[in-house]
């Protein structure tokens, strides 16, 4: 299977951190990415406190895959993780996204023996590229 990131939501590290703040703060969420949007110190900060276990603050965003696969592997994919979603484009062409938080659970040591061969690696160069705190911090722990 071979996966490129066509598109991917913008400022998705702020986003983790604006989703983390409204859980624990009054302010909105506006005003919170007015508060963070350029702070970078700071959602750093915010990140290197995320608790990877709780896992909705990673749904606030959306990353699209150009992929060229056989059914087969495609299906894979699917088992691997439910919340992969998936459109055909044509004979061994799909369209395929998710959200960050379902990019983790697909790497983790139980999701990540189920992907099929190439997908673990463009779900990582995802990672590093939306993502690169979170891809450090998680790559940092082993993958």
């Amino acid at each position: 299977m071979e996966m490129r990131l066509l598109a991917a939501t913008p400022d998705v590290e702020l986003l983790i951190a604006i989703a983390m703040l409204t859980t624990s703060s009054d302010e909105t969420p506006a005003d919170i990415y007015a508060l963070l949007k350029g702070d970078e110190r700071r959602v750093h900060k915010l990140l290197k406190r995320l608790i990877l276990k709780h896992g909705s603050v990673l749904e606030h965003n959306r990353l699209v895959f150009l992929a060229e696969a056989e059914e087969g592997e495609v299906l894979a994919l699917l088992l691997a993780h439910r919340f992969f979603e998936v459109s055909r484009l044509g004979e061994r062409r799909w369209l395929l996204s998710c959200n960050l938080r379902t990019v983790l659970e697909a790497l983790s040591r139980e999701g990540g023996e189920k992907l099929p061969e190439g997908a673990r690696e463009a779900l990582i160069m995802a990672l590093k590229q939306v993502a690169p705190r979170l891809h450090e911090r998680v790559m940092g722990r082993g993958g």
